[in-house]
C-alpha cells in the first residue's frame, strides 16, 4: 500500500505565498506595458501619440468609477434622504435681517456721533477756549475690535456681520472719547454758572426807582468837613424812606451790621468770598444767620449814621481786600 505524504501548515502558507507572489509579480509586469493612444489631427498635422502604461490606466479607471459612484450616492441622498433644518434656515434669516437693520441704523448714528463731536468741539471752545482732546486722553483704554482683512476668506453674511461690529465699535471709541471732554466742559461751565448765580448782581432798589447821588471813588465832602475830600466805597441810591431794599445775591446775613457811619446797616456773604454792604437803613427786615435769596427784601431806605437824607449805601467787597466799584456788578443783570 502507497504511504499518502501529508503537507504542514507552515507548507501550506509557503506555498500560498510563492502562488500570490508568482501572481503580482505577472500582474506588475502587465501594468508596466505601455498603451498607446494615436490622436488623428483634422488638419495635415502629424499624428499625436499618448504613451501609458496599463497600471495608470487602470488606477484612472477606478478613480473614475469612485467619482462617479460617489456623486451618484450624494444625489441619492440629497434627492431622497436629506431633509432641511428649517429651525436653523429660519434663524439664519432672522440673524441677517437684524444685521441689515442694523447696518441701516448705523449710518443714523454715524451722523449723530458726528454731530456730537461739533457740538463737544463747540462747548470746549466756549468753556476753554479751545479743544484738549488730544492733551486730555487716548484711546489706549478703550474698547477695540479687530478682523482679518482677507475678505475672500469670508461670505457676504460674514462680512456683513464684520462691518456692523466694526462701526459699532468705532462709535464706542468716539463717544469714549467725547464723555470725559464733554463732561469736563459741563462742570467748567457750571462752576462759572454757579460763581455767576451766586455774585452780587444788579440794584438793592427796583428797577426805575431811586436815583444815584454818589458813586463810588473820591468826592468831595458832602458835609464840609474835609477840605480835600473823601473816599467814597460804594454808590449812594436816593430814595424816599421807606423804600424797600432788597438782597442782590442769595447769602446769609453777617451777625455784625453796625459799620461806622453807615447807621443800621445789612452785611450779606455771599459765596466765593463775596459780601454787601447796605446802609443808612431805617428800619431793618431780617435776622443774623437768616438765609435770603437774590431779590428778598431786607430793609428799608432811611437816614442813620451820617447821612444828608434818605438814600442806601450799597457796597461790594471780597474778604479783606479793598472794596470793589459795585457798577461793574450792577450791570452784569
Amino acid at each position: 500500500m502507497a504511504e499518502t505524504y501529508v503537507t504542514t501548515a507552515y507548507e501550506r502558507l509557503q506555498i500560498a505565498h510563492l502562488r500570490w507572489r508568482k501572481r503580482l509579480q505577472k500582474w506588475i509586469s502587465r501594468s508596466r506595458e505601455k498603451v498607446s493612444f494615436v490622436l488623428i489631427p483634422n488638419d495635415e498635422k502629424p499624428l499625436a501619440q499618448i504613451e501609458i502604461s496599463v497600471g495608470m490606466l487602470g488606477f484612472l479607471f477606478g478613480l473614475s468609477v469612485s467619482l462617479v459612484l460617489l456623486s451618484f450616492g450624494l444625489l441619492l441622498y440629497f434627492s431622497f434622504f436629506f431633509e432641511r433644518n428649517l429651525s436653523l434656515e429660519k434663524k439664519t434669516e432672522t440673524q441677517l435681517v437684524s444685521f441689515l437693520f442694523y447696518d441701516l441704523l448705523s449710518r443714523d448714528l454715524r451722523e449723530s456721533v458726528e454731530e456730537l463731536e461739533s457740538m463737544t468741539e463747540s462747548l470746549n471752545l466756549l468753556a476753554w477756549e479751545e479743544i484738549p482732546e488730544k492733551e486730555m486722553i487716548t484711546q489706549d483704554y478703550l474698547l477695540k475690535e479687530e478682523f482679518r482683512k482677507d475678505a475672500s476668506e469670508l461670505d457676504s453674511n460674514l462680512l456683513l456681520f464684520q462691518q456692523v461690529v466694526t462701526t459699532y465699535t468705532q462709535f464706542g471709541v468716539r463717544l469714549g472719547n467725547l464723555v470725559p471732554n464733554f463732561q469736563n466742559a459741563i462742570d467748567y461751565l457750571s462752576m462759572r454758572e454757579s460763581i455767576f448765580y451766586s455774585m452780587p448782581r444788579g440794584r438793592p432798589l427796583k428797577p426805575g426807582v431811586g436815583v444815584v447821588t454818589s458813586t463810588f471813588g473820591y468826592r468831595s465832602d458832602p458835609f464840609g468837613i474835609l477840605p480835600v475830600g473823601e473816599y467814597h466805597s460804594g454808590i449812594d441810591f436816593a430814595a424816599g424812606e421807606g423804600t424797600p431794599i432788597y438782597a442782590t445775591g442769595p447769602g446769609i446775613i453777617a451777625v455784625d451790621t453796625a459799620v461806622g457811619g453807615l447807621g443800621k446797616s445789612v452785611r450779606i456773604n455771599h459765596e466765593n468770598g463775596f459780601f454787601t454792604l447796605y446802609g443808612h437803613c431805617s428800619l431793618i427786615l431780617v435776622n443774623p444767620g437768616d438765609r435770603v435769596k437774590r431779590g428778598d427784601k431786607i430793609a428799608l431806605v432811611g437816614q442813620t449814621g451820617k447821612a444828608t437824607g434818605a438814600h442806601v449805601h450799597y457796597e461790594v467787597r471780597i474778604g479783606l481786600d479793598a472794596p470793589l466799584d459795585p457798577e461793574e456788578y450792577i450791570n452784569l443783570d
